[in-house]
């Protein structure tokens, strides 16, 4: 297995090479720029957006978290009471969630995938369905690997990873076209 993916990411470079000699260097930008780069390079590009959406998300987690919805024990003497922490994390987490989502399509739409394997809100719903789906596993399975031992940033990672691989394939093949 190994092989066929160091194979498949050999034959990736090597069409780029081969591109890039025949067309030149701007060319080849702009090619790796549109949706019709190889999935290699796509998936290059949707861990990227992926990791910028990811900041909104925590951007607008801190903020809820901060403000309205205090779930930080250096915010108050004494700090907050457990379960108060963890329901105003998970409404904050529920409120970001969407807007990041959100911003995560427009820039899947506009720079990775090409829309067109089902109407705009069809597509959005399956794309928001399998995010959201991604983002309950994670949410699960976090506290499962942990209580059986697994160190809690490896089981982090992980989600992480498998979550950006099932997101990017259900995306690529069920929601949109290309």
């Amino acid at each position: 297995m190994i092989f066929r993916i160091r194979n498949y990411l050999l034959s990736e470079i090597l069409s780029l090479r081969c591109f890039w000699r025949e067309h030149g260097t701007r060319a080849t930008l702009a090619w790796l720029g549109s949706q019709e780069s190889p999935v290699s390079f796509q998936f290059v590009k949707y861990v990227l957006f992926g990791g910028f959406t990811t900041l909104i998300h925590l951007g607008i987690f801190a903020w809820l978290t901060h403000t309205l919805f205090p779930a930080h024990d250096y915010l108050q003497p004494g700090g907050f009471p457990d379960t108060l922490k963890q329901h105003n994390a998970l409404v904050s987490n529920l409120i970001a969630f969407p807007v990041a989502a959100t911003v995560n399509y427009f820039f899947n739409i506009a720079f990775i995938f090409t829309s067109g394997r089902h109407s705009r809100i069809p597509e959005f719903a399956l794309f928001l369905g399998i995010s959201l789906a991604s983002f309950a596993i994670g949410l699960l399975a976090g506290p499962f690997l942990i209580s059986r031992g697994l160190n809690t940033w490896i089981a982090q990672a992980g989600l992480m990873i498998t979550s950006a691989l099932f997101n990017f394939l259900c995306r690529k093949f069920i929601v949109f076209l290309r």
